[in-house]
């Protein structure tokens, strides 16, 4: 059964900027949605517990990438309680071990999270609580248009929200490839039985939009730097025409999406072993000054650049100190 909390720590989800002296129980990743930041990530956090895998090319519009989590024992590794800001990737978590994987707590409380589930995109933050004990899991970070296309189902009914694998696929389907991937030796195996099992889901599945589609893959591209109105016109359709499009198969506005991909980006930024300063960090990203750049994270994150930095249980702490110099975003 999941681990819930007796009393949710509202503070967090109450109070933007949050982390304080208690943030000891929290942890943070940069998102693993992006593989071209993966190098960034690997570098910075040198964790052998990750294992990473590439989709089959066949799967390469709708599967950003794999990863591999192994177990974690009693009293080791991270802190009991994960921040989870907005990334711009649908996640698929299935948990390969019987121990339980914790409860999601957000704005509107505390809710179970499924063994093997999928989160849609999030506008905020959540933070999810763990048990003493964490089991192996796969993570298989999707492109919206993808899960719209692989699971059949209107991107803003999971906006927001974790929705269970079984409901998604039946429980059947969902527990015998649940079975399977825990009976793989290797991650090299389970990686190939998701191949498989997505790429025929990917031949009978739906097909995004077209136009959807190069919308998204521009956001991408520019990491949200761009005016929506704009790019409506460069892909010859209103922007009304859009906005529908991106509610059925993304979950979330285009103006949504571009704070998000300017959010993520951020973050790899900051984590990057070359320190770039604040200014830099605003100016490649987007945002009009360090001022816009504090005010996005305390609305997505829930916290200001620093206590977010402050979360990576990986990160040198010469950066602590750099940042704290650089940016006083604590006073904003």
């Amino acid at each position: 059964m999941p681990v819930y909390l007796e009393d949710p720590p509202r503070r967090h989800l109450e109070t933007p900027g949050a982390p304080d002296a208690s943030a000891e129980r929290e942890h943070w990743w940069p998102s693993l949605a992006d593989p071209r930041k993966r190098a960034t990530f690997a570098s910075v956090s040198a964790d052998p517990s990750l294992a990473f895998g590439r989709p089959h090319p066949a799967l390469l519009p709708y599967v950003l990438q794999y990863t591999g989590i192994a177990a974690m024992g009693d009293g080791a590794g991270l802190p009991s309680v994960q921040r989870v800001p907005p990334e711009c990737a649908v996640m698929l978590t299935i948990s390969l071990s019987e121990s339980p994987r914790g409860s999601v707590m957000g704005a509107d409380g505390t809710r179970d999270l499924p063994g093997a589930g999928l989160a849609g995109l999030h506008e905020r933050f959540y933070l999810i609580e763990y048990a003493a004990r964490r089991g192996s899991a796969l993570l298989v970070a999707l492109t919206p248009p993808g899960a719209y296309a692989l699971f059949g189902l209107a991107m803003r009914e999971v906006a927001n929200e974790h929705v269970a694998l079984g409901d998604l696929l039946g429980r059947r389907r969902a527990d015998r490839l649940v079975d399977e991937l825990v009976s793989a030796p290797t991650w090299d195996h389970r990686f190939a039985v998701l191949d498989r099992v997505l790429t025929a889901r990917a031949s009978q599945g739906r097909e995004p939009d077209g136009v959807l589609l190069r919308a998204w893959e521009e956001l991408a591209r520019c990491q949200g730097q761009v005016r929506i109105g704009r790019l409506a016109e460069e892909l010859g359709c209103s922007r009304r025409y859009l906005e529908k499009r991106f509610g059925e198969q993304v979950g979330l506005t285009p103006k949504t999406v571009a704070r998000m991909w300017r959010f993520q980006r951020a973050t790899h930024l900051l984590m990057d072993p070359g320190a770039p300063t604040w200014r830099e960090v605003s100016h490649t990203c987007g945002y009009t000054d360090q001022a816009h750049l504090v005010k996005d994270f305390r609305l997505l994150a829930g916290c200001t650049p620093t206590q977010l930095l402050g979360l990576h249980p990986h990160r040198p702490d010469r950066r602590r100190s750099h940042f704290s110099k650089t940016g006083p975003d604590e006073r904003r």
